[in-house]
Parts: C-alpha cells; structure tokens; sequence
C-alpha cells in the first residue's frame, strides 16, 4: 500500500504557499505605498485605499489569497467546497480576466494616447505587472499539476461553479454602479475603476440600463468562453494522468 505523502513532503503544497506569499506580499506593499507613500490616486490615504479595493483585479487577489490560505491549511484534508478543483476554476476563470484586463488596458491608453501608464511611479509598475500578469501566470502553471484528477463535461451550466463566476460578475457591477453615484454626489474623483464601466460616459447608447445588460451579456458569454478552455485544458490533463497510469501498469 503506498505510503500517504504529508503536506510538508509535496513540492506542490510549498508551490501554493509561495504563490500565497507573493500575492499577499505585493498586494499588501501596494495598499501601503499607495496610501501612505507614494499616493498613486489622491492626498488622501483613504481614498487611495478605497480608489484600489474598487478595482476588479485587487478584489480578486483577495480572493484568490484568501483561497490560497484556506487551501495551504487544509492541504491533508478531504476536498470540499472551497479546496475543491471545481473552485479552483473558479478562483482561475477571475484571475484569467485580470491577465487580460491588464493586456487590454496596456493596449488602451497606448491606442488612445493617454499617458496614465506613463505616469505610474516604478512601484506602481512593478506591483501592477505582479498583480495583473505574473500572479495569474502562476496560478495558471500550478493548474497544469494540480487538475486532471476527473474528466469534466462540457455541460458545465449544471455544475455549481460557474454560477459563483456568474454573481461576482454582477455584483461587481452593481458595486460599481452605486460607488460611481455616491461619488458623483461629493463632486470626487477615481469615481469609475475602469473607462468600459464609466456610467457618464457609455461606450454605446445613452440609456445605463441597457449598457448594463449589454455588459452582463458580454462577461457571460466571456467567462462561459473561459470555463470552455478551462474544462478542455482540464480534460487534456486527465487523458495525459490516465496514459501515465496505464503505461505504469503496462
């Protein structure tokens, strides 16, 4: 009977701690240089604080730590909830997103030729590449080992985890919504995270409740693409477990 190998003896437990440590890490660095020494948005070390938690990519690198830290603690135990593959396609299906509103904001300010990216300080820059592209990269590696242990239907609208995709989506938007009026009424500024959900000025029409529903159908046709690959990477990675088993048994 083979020997049950203990969290302190598999690489891929001191993988996630790592990937734990930096997340929180730059995260943590980047709430303080914003907000205390280098005031990235405003004077105002709140309002830099609160201009950061606004951004969908720091929300979800909270998760995404708070994710890392749960799964670090239960590592020997049963998968459930939380610890379960199922979630960490989830927790990869919103830091995939993040990768690619970093690419597409890069692409952004360099087409309409504002200087925003130009203006970061280097701490910025450095905790924004970390954050934004290097932190999902890691993610998207450990994925590689850590999936494949069941093969996935592609009829993933009946499974639990898409749906959790689905209400943060949304819940983002309603959060958005009603920080940009709460600031409009004070007259302040860093009122919108991003242009795309800047509700003063829409990207297409003039009526808030349909450029809502547009955005709501694009992120979920957008985030049901993401569980596509995720499902199809995931399945890959089975067949390559199952060719391994069965040659060991050859």
């Amino acid at each position: 009977m083979k020997k049950h190998t203990r969290f302190y003896e598999n690489w891929i437990w001191y993988y996630h701690l790592i990937a734990f440590l930096i997340f929180a890490g730059f995260l943590c660095w980047g709430f303080y240089l914003s907000s205390f020494v280098e005031h990235w948005y405003s004077n105002n070390a709140f309002t830099n604080y609160d201009i950061l938690m606004s951004f969908f990519s720091v929300q979800v690198n909270i998760m995404t730590i708070v994710w890392l830290l749960i799964y670090i603690i239960n590592f020997d135990n049963k998968k459930s909830g939380i610890t379960t593959d199922r979630f960490r396609m989830v927790i990869m299906n919103l830091n995939m997103l993040v990768f690619l509103i970093f690419w597409m904001g890069v692409v952004y300010y360099i087409k309409t030729g504002q200087d925003s990216i130009v203006n970061y300080t280097n701490n910025q820059i450095l905790c924004t590449i970390m954050t934004h592209m290097i932190c999902p990269i890691l993610l998207f590696i450990i994925y590689q080992f850590s999936m494949g242990n069941e093969k996935y239907s592609y009829n993933f609208y009946k499974k639990w985890d898409i749906y959790l995709v689905f209400i943060y989506a949304i819940s983002y938007l309603v959060y958005v919504y009603i920080r940009g009026e709460l600031y409009l009424q004070n007259g302040r500024t860093g009122r919108y995270p991003y242009p795309f959900v800047d509700f003063q000025n829409l990207f297409i029409g003039n009526s808030v409740w349909l450029y809502c529903l547009y955005l709501a159908i694009a992120f979920f046709i957008w985030f049901s693409l993401h569980h596509v690959w995720l499902v199809f990477n995931n399945n890959l990675i089975f067949k390559r477990k199952e060719y391994k088993r069965v040659i060991n048994l050859i």
